[in-house]
């Protein structure tokens, strides 16, 4: 039998990857702590003098991202982070929540994100957005 993978990890090494893209791009970057949070980052700009509140979430490999439609915050900032194999680049889509809202017929399996087990597709991801760090105020991805 395989064993499971551990999905605090994940979602960890998902909230670093971004955390050190942020600051990469010279955006300040706090991490929060905890399993039941509302925000996985919060990011600063010291340029544009803009927050972002940052919801992240992560796979290892390519799937649906669970998350309903609910949950999900207008004025947050989502990245979807697909780790892949060690040795392989980290995928980064990147939108906000209303945009999610707005599109939840295609994002979402079956064009319903309410349903109790809702999941993100990654197609529609990968078609659209993909390393849209311009969204955190950045001229350059």
């Amino acid at each position: 039998m395989r064993k499971r993978r551990d999905s605090q990890k994940s979602g960890l090494a998902g909230e670093l990857f971004v955390a050190a893209e942020l600051f990469k791009r010279e955006l300040q970057v706090s991490l929060t702590l905890g399993n039941a949070k509302s925000v996985d980052l919060f990011a600063y700009s010291e340029t544009t003098k803009k927050k972002y509140n940052i919801q992240v979430k992560t796979l290892r490999n390519t799937n649906c991202f669970p998350l309903r439609i609910q949950d999900v915050i207008p004025d947050h900032t989502y990245v979807f982070v697909l780790l892949n194999n060690p040795g392989d680049a980290v995928e980064y889509f990147i939108l906000s929540g209303r945009e999610i809202i707005k599109d939840e017929r295609s994002l979402y399996c079956n064009g319903d994100g309410h349903d109790d087990r809702a999941a993100v597709k990654i197609g529609p991801l990968k078609a659209r957005y993909r390393d849209r760090w311009h969204l955190f105020g950045l001229e350059r991805g």
